[in-house]
């Protein structure tokens, strides 16, 4: 013989009864009656087969059953609550502002032509872009989205993986005509080089092959921490640069840059789209954090 569960709307009952503090003050609350509210009881425990509450003229009080019941009926609750919530989202159009925060070498790379392309799909979200080298915190500035490559993230956030990015060892024309290409890493030490300030390893460069790991500190005399000038210096001939795949890939393929030592691995990292964890999204954050998976999605950097 099937099982009859316990209805929602028994729960929240008992659930009222418990906050208000009497089955008169519930009544109340529930814009019901209390004869209506006491037989929603004592069909819930008669449907549970447990005792919920202790019942006496001057209070009532949770049994220990009662006391475990209670939580699972708060669950529920907010459950149906977001569950609302996300159908009235469903209905909603996307439009509103939205705040994102994202890194300058990410900024310059693709976020021009991905909100050209949101925009002309939902015309109505406005987007305020912040270009920064800060890991701002999202909730406390307000921002909605971010795009990081931070290691670790607050367990607060959702992180979405979009790519993997290497770094890429490049040269202009005029460099390598000057002093020819590396056919080492160890060779970089010699040559003049281009170095990105804020990389965690410096001027201490990391190179793989075949299970081998080789530092090697690059021979500088300037260091920027910005990877589009690092990008424009290395196009001038100043040196060798070090840049993100994504950073250096137009340049490369339009042969502004030339790769160098394509045979040795660099060190990696996973770039993410970080949000608050927010349950539903606002219509205006969700078709934006689709859109931006989307646009990654399988998409080799």
């Amino acid at each position: 013989m099937e099982t009859i569960e316990p209805s929602s709307e028994l729960a929240l009952a008992f659930l009222a009864v418990v906050e208000a503090g009497s089955i008169t003050a519930a009544a109340a609350a529930m814009h019901s009656s209390k004869s209506q509210i006491s037989k929603q009881l004592s069909r819930l425990e008669r449907e549970l087969g447990v005792q919920l509450l202790y019942r006496s003229t001057r209070r009532l009080t949770l049994t220990e059953a009662g006391a475990r019941y209670l939580e699972y009926c708060r669950q529920l609750r907010e459950l149906l609550r977001q569950s609302t919530a996300a159908m009235r989202e469903l209905r909603e159009e996307a439009s509103g502002r939205v705040r994102m925060t994202v890194p300058a070498m990410f900024g310059g790379a693709f976020m021009a032509e991905l909100l050209l392309a949101f925009h002309q799909q939902y015309p109505a979200v406005r987007l305020e872009l912040d270009i920064s080298p800060a890991l701002l915190d999202l909730e406390a500035d307000g921002y909605d989205l971010a795009i990081r490559s931070a290691p670790q993230l607050a367990p607060s956030l959702v992180a979405r993986c979009l790519f993997h990015t290497r770094d890429w060892i490049v040269a202009a024309d005029s460099l390598l005509q000057r002093h020819g290409a590396p056919q080492r890493p160890a060779d970089l030490a010699a040559l003049p080089c281009v170095i990105h300030a804020g990389q965690r390893a410096g001027a201490h460069w990391l190179f793989t092959q075949g299970g081998k790991v080789e530092e090697v500190a690059a021979r500088h005399w300037l260091q920027i921490s910005d990877y589009s000038l690092n990008e424009r210096l290395a196009e001038a001939g100043a040196g060798f640069a070090r840049l993100p795949d994504f950073v250096a890939a137009g340049a490369v393929s339009a042969g502004r840059l030339h790769r160098v030592l394509a045979d040795y691995d660099t060190p990696g990292a996973a770039v993410y789209l970080v949000y608050p964890n927010k349950k539903p999204q606002p219509a205006k954050v969700r078709v934006l954090i689709d859109f931006i998976v989307d646009c990654f999605a399988g998409r080799d950097v």
